[in-house]
């Protein structure tokens, strides 16, 4: 009897060991199998922002940002414009919900004074600037470098 008994805990102890070995299997199993999910996920958004950032370097955006610029101050990017440089700001660059690329332009090396920019592609393949507007002390400036030429 005492052997019986033995043996029954005996094999409910196994029978513990191997539900919590297959319970370990499964729980890590499922971790790596997250962790991968969660990688791909990483690489595939990490992909996207680099083309993304490889779009606004381009070429053809900096037509656009500088035909942006002059239709804020005809005389930008000249000694007598009131823009006399300007820097894309990279932090900002993220994908528009309603589509094209969204940017800030940092004005004259002050973070203050900046253009939103939402690069577009039209149909021919060209970039636009299809919305946008400046930071309120930039269009003061604007305004009042507007009224002085007057």
């Amino acid at each position: 009897m005492k052997t019986d008994k033995k043996e029954k805990e005996r094999a409910l102890s196994e029978v513990k060991k191997i539900k919590t070995r297959t319970f370990y299997s499964i729980l890590g199993i499922c971790l790596v199998i997250v962790i991968g999910i969660g990688g791909k996920v990483y690489m595939d958004n990490k992909r996207f922002n680099d083309e993304m950032v490889n779009v606004v370097k381009s070429g053809q955006a900096k037509q656009v940002y500088e035909k942006t610029l002059k239709n804020a101050d005809s005389k930008a990017l000249t000694s007598e414009g009131i823009i006399k440089s300007y820097k894309v700001d990279y932090d900002s660059v993220e994908h528009n919900p309603m589509g094209g690329i969204m940017l800030k332009l940092i004005i004259n090396d002050d973070n203050q004074m900046y253009i939103r920019v939402t690069l577009d592609q039209e149909e021919n393949g060209r970039l636009t600037n299809s919305s946008g507007g400046g930071s309120l002390p930039l269009e003061n400036m604007l305004e009042k470098g507007n009224l002085s030429n007057d």
